[in-house]
């Protein structure tokens, strides 16, 4: 557009606009995230195909970068960073050791990652962690797949984080 259309007024406003977005880009971290698809048996990790044993290796002896490559100024400068310290996990995953066919009572223990170990529901919730998502896992094939009521029988995991 002319700058006699918007008038001085409006080319600053832009600008200043332009000038602002510009700055917020640069001053932004880069997000890094890996998308994983799980579906029965096969993982699909980045558009890779990964059988769930295969991908379990992957995920556990993944490194994560060390803290002296981050840089500093954005782990200070991050609200969560202050809640939480660096040290203690933000997120983990907790299963049942046996199979329900229904979801576990409140008394029952989820064994967790992360160094949180068997914890129950309640426990988890009270040491501030949120439950993000509840999977069902179904019984494997050399397992009885169904319960004494006649009902399919499953694992529980909880997916929390902080």
């Amino acid at each position: 557009m002319p700058a006699s259309f918007l008038g001085i007024s409006g080319v600053r406003r832009v600008g200043s606009a332009v000038v602002l977005l510009l700055a917020l880009c640069a001053a932004a971290p880069p997000a890094l995230a890996v998308f994983v698809f799980r579906m029965g048996d096969t993982v699909y990790v980045d558009g890779k195909r990964y059988s769930w044993e295969e991908w379990k290796k992957i995920r556990d002896t993944y490194q994560a970068q060390p803290d002296a490559a981050k840089p500093q100024a954005a782990l200070r400068a991050s609200p969560a960073a202050a809640a939480v310290a660096p040290t203690e996990p933000r997120a983990a995953s907790c299963i049942t050791a046996i199979y329900y066919d229904e979801f576990p009572s409140e008394d029952e223990r989820f064994q967790c990652t992360a160094g949180l170990g068997a914890l129950t529901r309640e426990e988890i919730l009270r040491q501030g962690w949120k439950v993000d998502l509840i999977e069902k896992i179904p019984a494997p094939a050399e397992q009885p797949a169904q319960s004494p009521r006649g009902l399919p029988l499953y694992q529980y995991k909880l997916v929390i984080s902080r």
